[in-house]
Order: C-alpha cells, then structure tokens, then sequence
C-alpha cells in the first residue's frame, strides 16, 4: 500500500522530498503556510539560482556536531552536484556549469527551478496546500495526526505514515522562514542548537564607517576571536555605514554570529593591500620596507595622496585621520614612523565586531536540530515515522550553491526513504 507521506514546508527541500516520494509511489501532500510555495527559491544567486557546485563538498559545510556532518559527508555523496543535475534534467532543466564550480540554469532564471518543480508535483499527483500552516504533530505507533490549521478554515487533522519537516530556519523571513519548525521539532523530543543568522554583513564599531560608506576593495578579511586568528577569507571587501560586507565577509560571518553569541570578543583584520605584493615574491618581512621605500619617491606629496594611489581615496582619508595626520600634510612634514604607522593599518585594519546582521538580511541560518538525532536517510532518531530536511537541521554551507545542495540532497534522500 502506497505511503501516505506529509511533506510540511514548499521550499527547496519540501518540494524535491515531495517529487522524490511521489515518484517512489507516495501520496504527498504539501503543507505550505505562505500564499504560495518556493519563494526563496526566486531569491537565490540574485534570482539566477546558484543550483549547486560541482567542486569537492568536504570543507563547504559547518555544523557544532562535526562528527556526525563528517559522517553525513559520506551519504551527500549518494546525491551529488551531478546527481542533482541529472535530477532536474529529468524534470526538464538543463544547467550549465561556470568557472568557480556553480551550476545554474541554463536561462540563468530561478522562477524556471521553481515552475519545473511545481510542474512535477502536478504530473505526479502531489497535492499542494497553500496558507496552510503545521501547528502540531501526533505521533503514533504507525505514523501520526498532523493538526493543521488552513486560512479560511477550521482546523482540521491529518493522518500520516510519513512526515517530512522542511520547514526551513529563520533567515529571510519574508520567504516564509519563520522558525517554526524548531518549535515542532522541539516538541517531538529534538534539541536545537540556537539557530543564527550566517551568510551574512556584520555590524562593525567605529564613527568612520559612515565616510567608508560605499567603497569596494579588493582584500584579505582576518576573523579574530579572544585575539586569535581563525579563519581569513580574500576577496571583494564591502564597507557600509554600519560595517563590512562581501563574499569574503559571507564566509567568515557564522563564525562570528557564534562567538558573539557565547559571549566571546569578536575582530575583524582587514588588510588592503598585500596582495598588490605578493607577485612580487617578497617575504612578509620586506614588504613594510617595500612600501616605505615607493612613499619615499613623493616625499612633497601629501600622505593621503600617496596612500590613495594604494586604496580607494576614502579609506586613504580615514587611515590618515586614525593617525592624525592632517589632509594637506606631506610625506616629509609627517615623517617616517607616521607614515609606516599608515602601512601598517592599511595592512591591518582592526576593527571590533558588534553584531551581524538581522535574519532580515541572512541567506541561511547556522544552528537547528542537531546532526546526531538523525540517521543517513534524515530521519529522526527521536521520532519514528519523522524526517527532518533542509535548513532547519544544524548545518550550513558556504557560499556558491552549497546551501541549496544541501536542500536539494537531503530533501531527495528524506523522500526516498519515507516512501519506502
């Protein structure tokens, strides 16, 4: 007798374990409580929807559990970047691969993921509920009763075999991640590891911000936490009136959320300058002198001048400011220990992290149900008949299509599983 399989959630993860357990012979229903399912989908990779990344997945996730996400690598393997392209192939997509690994459609469209999923729900027979929100689960010795609660109507019961939980986490919220899922979750015996907003800017201390609004550099960010280095990323350096910004600051910031959130000291090192050269092969202790020695040449320039043939203007500005030195003053008028004090800061701009950024602004969450209460198929370990998909587990990737190859492959796994 076909499963009667529950999938509550219509983002990434629910609507691929609703394809996969309707094509493995399951009746799904999906519970979707916003107007319509997928919505986040359309907001990925700047609405071209970063699919997934064909490069080696160990390293590209981060979980508080990494023993038990060592141990999921191995079933992530089951259902691989190239799995994943077969996967919408079959519903019809056709994907292209670009140069840092990321696979998008071909069209570069992400409303074209969300119709070809949609459109195989229907040929399949899964019936979407929109407006229709989880509020509780039953489990039984056999499946369960899930209580839901529909706009416009009574709340009603629904029994299952099978539930998927894909409700995702927290993060942009006006996608419908509203955290609800934690709470059910919680309530069928799972522990949540606090979920945090990752991928995400950060709220830096420091008046001069607002006169760095605006600029992009090229650099090195250095995470610092309780004065020691963790993690550094390089790349486009975003700063803004309230902090820093950019891919390398995405990467580093679940690090930070982390920290700050147990109450530790959190630094960002931002170093503008070393790679202009580092082609040149000199060792790090040669480089200061390097940079010392081209100032020389101008000795009747003014500091800010010369700093600004190095950086963007404003962030030449403001290092001369943090070192005192007045906008018409000269190379000569300041001196050598005032100028290397520029190098340095140019190199190693410290400032203190306060904050990230709201899940408003988050693309994913780190935190959720821990690793270790589900087994290689995503199901609970805590609950029979319950599989948990998706970001509302405690694991999250990097930027470049992780995140959605995480949706994607444990969605098709948890599916696969319940319909058996």
């Amino acid at each position: 007798m076909a499963k009667k399989v529950i999938v509550a959630g219509g983002g990434a993860s629910g609507l691929v374990a609703a394809v996969t357990a309707a094509e493995n012979g399951a009746r799904v229903t999906v519970l979707e409580h916003k107007d319509r399912v997928g919505k986040k989908i359309l907001m990925t990779g700047n609405g071209k929807c970063n699919l997934t990344n064909m490069s080696d997945v160990h390293g590209k996730y981060y979980s508080s559990d990494t023993e038990s996400l060592e141990q999921i690598y191995d079933t992530l393997v089951r259902f691989d970047a190239q799995e994943t392209r077969k996967f919408f192939q079959r519903l019809g997509l056709y994907t292209k691969e670009k140069r840092d690994g990321g696979v998008y459609p071909v069209s570069e469209q992400a409303s074209i993921v969300l119709d070809v999923l949609r459109s195989a729900c229907s040929r399949l027979g899964v019936t979407i509920r929109t407006d229709c929100a989880l509020t509780a689960v039953l489990p039984k010795k056999n499946g369960g009763i899930a209580r839901v609660m529909q706009e416009g109507r009574n709340a009603q019961e629904i029994a299952y075999d099978r539930l998927i939980l894909a409700t995702g986490g927290k993060a942009a919220p006006v996608s419908g991640s509203d955290g609800s899922g934690y709470a059910l979750a919680k309530s069928l015996g799972h522990r949540i590891i606090e979920p945090l907003p990752a991928l995400v800017q950060l709220r830096c201390e420091g008046g001069f911000f607002k006169a760095l609004s605006g600029v992009r550099a090229q650099g090195t960010v250095r995470l610092l936490i309780d004065g020691t280095e963790i993690a550094a990323e390089t790349g486009e350096l975003q700063l803004t009136d309230y902090g820093i910004s950019g891919i390398p600051v995405f990467q580093l910031s679940r690090l930070a959320s982390r920290a700050l959130y147990d109450g530790k000291r959190c630094e960002a090192s931002l170093d503008f300058i070393s790679y202009i050269f580092a082609s040149n092969a000199l060792d790090s202790s040669k480089i200061d002198s390097k940079k010392m020695e081209n100032m020389n040449f101008f000795p009747d320039k003014t500091v800010e001048e010369c700093l600004s043939g190095l950086v963007h203007k404003k962030i030449a500005a403001v290092v001369c400011k943090q070192n005192g030195i007045a906008a018409s003053v000269t190379i000569r008028q300041a001196g050598e220990e005032k100028v290397r004090r520029c190098i340095k800061l140019l190199s190693d701009f410290r400032v203190r992290v306060a904050a990230p950024k709201s899940f408003d602004s988050a693309q994913v969450c780190c935190g959720g149900v821990a690793l270790q209460e589900v087994d290689e198929h995503f199901m609970s370990r805590r609950c029979h008949g319950l599989y948990l998909a998706g970001e509302l587990l405690d694991c999250d990737g990097i930027c470049g299509g992780f995140n959605l190859q995480w949706a994607w492959a444990t969605g098709h796994i948890a599916g696969e599983a319940a319909a058996r």
